[in-house]
């Protein structure tokens, strides 16, 4: 376990925080940082036709016996939601169940997060409880460098492996900007879930949306019959949506709309919604439903007060992987051979994955052992990593 746990450390170490998009370049400079020394790591394994195009992704080939070229991708960013910097990461040996105190007042408790319950005796990695810890996707990272070196130290023979890592991930743009025309490999897997016995090949639908209010501003000591605070609308527009099909009340394949940014005045305010589903015909119809709401507040009001725009983000890979099930059997078998658990998983999310998949190159999910991520509570599980590098080691190493 030394290797994956020395890389896993050496990676948090870097801060690579996604950001605002930018123009011609991946959104954060420490991300560019992380992948040069990647390549470095790359170029001292051997590897080849090495390279990081102008928005960080790094590439690069390892010649194999068999074929075809098995893709193996991970991306270096993390989540911007939590801060990402100054990491002080540390081991806890043999977890024994109880409460882990990250600082003082911080604890991370199985009361509250009960995947703990099933860590028991496993080592772990935590947080001081003041930042994120970057196993999404660090630990990603991580397992492929690993199991690359044990299969070149042990002179395995195996696959061509084409390694992507990308940048840009948490804010859903990076994989966009991923030379598919360059790529060699007929199928591939990202490596960013979360338990490790768990398999996804299907996701979200996805769709984000954005509302803009215009109202009526008037001094409020005269506002009588003439103000239309455009907040107020706002309220009222979110109201109307299905109480229920939020994130807080759903669960498994239970799609859901989800208001992550309010910001406005009088005047003018806007709404950021992401609007999630598995299934196309209900995501449709959740669109249906916001239009509809628009226009009846439009009514109620007398003119345009309410504007929708629509971004389609990316749809559900399972069409694609399915189609494709000698993808699925090899990861299977993998799990088999080395008498582990598995099981499938959705992804109530997404993945570089799913955007790869309808790019030409079929990409289910592996887990890595990370655990709440995107937050100060975020642990990873040692054990379940290495699982991870014999899980990838049998991947790519099987004729």
């Amino acid at each position: 376990m030394k290797k994956v746990v020395e890389k896993f450390l050496k990676y948090v170490s870097y801060p690579t925080s996604s950001g605002a998009e930018r123009e011609g370049k991946c959104s954060t400079d420490g991300q560019y940082v992380l992948g040069k020394e990647l390549m470095k790591e790359l170029k001292d394994l051997g590897l080849t036709e090495i390279s990081m195009n102008e928005h960080g992704i790094v590439r690069a080939v390892l010649k194999g016996e068999y074929e075809p070229s098995i893709a193996l991708s991970a991306h270096m960013d993390t989540s911007p939601d939590a801060r990402g910097d100054g990491i002080k990461a540390r081991v806890v040996e043999k977890y024994d169940g109880s409460d882990i105190e990250l600082s003082k007042n911080i604890v991370l408790s199985p009361m509250v997060f009960p995947t703990l319950k099933e860590q028991v005796g496993h080592d772990l990695i935590v947080t001081d409880g003041t930042t994120l810890l970057g196993g999404d996707d660090k630990a990603g990272l991580a397992i492929i460098m690993t199991a690359l070196e044990e299969v070149i130290n042990e002179k395995l023979p195996h696959h061509s492996i084409e390694v992507l890592f990308t940048t840009d991930e948490e804010i859903g743009t990076g994989v966009h900007y991923v030379e598919t025309d360059k790529l060699v490999s007929k199928f591939g897997y990202t490596v960013d879930g979360g338990c490790s016995k768990y398999i996804s090949k299907s996701n979200f639908n996805a769709i984000n949306m954005e509302v803009e209010i215009t109202g009526r501003n008037v001094h409020p000591g005269s506002a009588k019959d003439k103000m239309i605070n455009a907040i107020t609308i706002g309220m009222e527009f979110d109201n109307s949506l299905p109480k229920y099909e939020r994130p807080q009340y759903t669960c498994g394949r239970e799609g859901f709309y989800h208001l992550n940014d309010f910001n406005g005045s009088c005047e003018k305010t806007t709404l950021g919604y992401i609007i999630r589903d598995f299934d196309t015909t209900i995501l449709e119809h959740r669109v249906e439903t916001v239009e509809k709401i628009k226009e009846e507040i439009n009514k109620k009001y007398g003119y345009e007060a309410v504007k929708i725009s629509l971004d389609r983000c990316y749809k559900n890979m399972e069409e694609i992987i399915d189609a494709m099930p000698e993808v699925i059997d090899r990861v299977v078998n993998a799990y088999k051979d080395l008498n582990l658990e598995y099981d499938f998983e959705d992804i109530r999310g997404g993945t570089d994955g799913a955007q790869l998949s309808f790019r030409g190159l079929p990409c289910p999910n592996l887990g890595t052992g990370d655990y709440n991520c995107h937050g100060r509570f975020e642990y990873v599980s040692i054990n379940e990593m290495q699982d991870m590098v014999n899980v990838v080691k049998k991947i790519i190493a099987t004729k």
